[in-house]
């Protein structure tokens, strides 16, 4: 099998000795810990910024890349929950923290109502009619401009960190995205690694032997659907932390394009790819577009394309295929050694069975 079908076909995670995995997430935590202690703000803006897009690509991967389900919508969810959050904390004075249930709340609920008539279609009927709230999210801010500002958006003043923590702002806002993140990456991979994953998968692969299992296709895909975009609303919420702004034309079309190259860059179905893929939505339009202006556009064009055509599995694909490569090296060599270990032995006791005397 060459590469090029290796990084086309799903890959399996390689399973790393226990205590070594223990040992690594505890070292990534403290550095995460550390870093935003010793950066600049605009550096803590950015990385808070993919752990935002980390918290609404977690629930999308469950809808597209387990379920099989193509949402070009939630960006609606992630306004709402922007909004949201501008609204009670500017106009009636909400404590930031508690608009975070509120948000996923609400989001779930208009996620669960709109799912189980949508999610009768599939495939790209589902993606036309989820488009299409992508394409109305900003006409509908700009309609109620009574209470979104319209055009103007909403400037925002809040997550100030408490006196007694002694954080600058940017700081205490990365640590609350981080620690949104790291719960949502926790309750995902749980579902995608369980029973409720099996049944996910089995939705995507085929739908029909899954209802012959007992799997409930309609139910299921209605509340996955509901769980994405609460963690959508989530996110918004997050964002307005991050930015202090809210507008309509961060809602449109845009966004739900960089939603979908997230999880696609990543790779569909695996959690950790979301990072990836976060990342990826963050640095690279910014260094792009220091270029040229227009590179940025033409970035997530070409990567679409690249991924779709010669890594369908993502950039955790391609660490899986590299990861397994070197694994399989190590045994492959701690075999030559071996082996080499016994002919040495036998050669050594042919030499002093050689040596003794012979009988008379």
């Amino acid at each position: 099998m060459n590469v090029f079908t290796m990084l086309r076909e799903q890959q399996r995670p390689v399973r790393a000795p226990r205590p070594l995995v223990i040992l690594g997430l505890v070292a990534l935590l403290g550095w995460l810990i550390w870093q935003p202690m010793v950066s600049a703000p605009y550096v803590n803006f950015d990385r808070s910024m993919v752990l935002v897009f980390v918290v609404v690509g977690l629930g999308l991967n469950l809808l597209t890349g387990l379920t099989g389900q193509i949402s070009l919508g939630h960006g609606a969810f992630f306004a709402l929950g922007a909004y949201l959050s501008a609204t009670l904390v500017n106009e009636y004075a909400w404590n930031y923290l508690a608009v975070v249930p509120l948000a996923a709340v609400v989001a779930w609920a208009l996620g669960y109502l709109v799912g189980r008539p949508v999610l009768r279609f599939s495939g790209l009927q589902l993606a036309l009619v989820t488009l299409s709230l992508a394409l109305i999210t900003p006409s509908i801010i700009k309609a109620f401009d009574d209470i979104t500002h319209g055009q103007e958006g909403i400037i925002l003043d809040t997550a100030e960190p408490p006196g007694a923590v002694g954080l600058e702002r940017d700081q205490w806002v990365y640590y609350l995205c981080l620690a949104a993140a790291i719960a949502t990456y926790v309750v995902c991979q749980r579902l995608a690694s369980g029973r409720v994953g099996r049944s996910l998968i089995a939705i995507r692969d085929n739908e029909t032997v899954g209802a012959t299992l007992g799997v409930r296709a309609a139910v299921i895909k209605t509340r996955v659907f509901a769980l994405s975009t609460a963690l959508a609303g989530v996110a918004g919420v997050l964002y307005t932390w991050v930015v202090q702004f809210v507008g309509p034309d961060a809602f449109g079309l845009t966004l739900a394009i960089t939603f979908i190259i997230l999880i696609v860059v990543g790779g569909l179905g695996a959690m950790p790819g979301v990072v990836f893929g976060a990342l990826f939505v963050v640095y690279v339009p910014t260094y792009t577009a220091s270029l040229d202006q227009s590179a940025a556009g033409l970035s997530f064009g070409v990567a679409l394309l690249f991924f779709m055509f010669l890594l369908p599995t993502g950039v955790i694909g391609l660490v899986r295929v590299i990861a397994r490569g070197l694994t399989r090296g190590r045994r492959k060599g701690a075999a030559g050694r071996t082996t080499g270990d016994t002919a040495q032995e036998s050669a050594e006791r042919a030499d002093r069975e050689a040596a003794l005397p012979l009988d008379a």
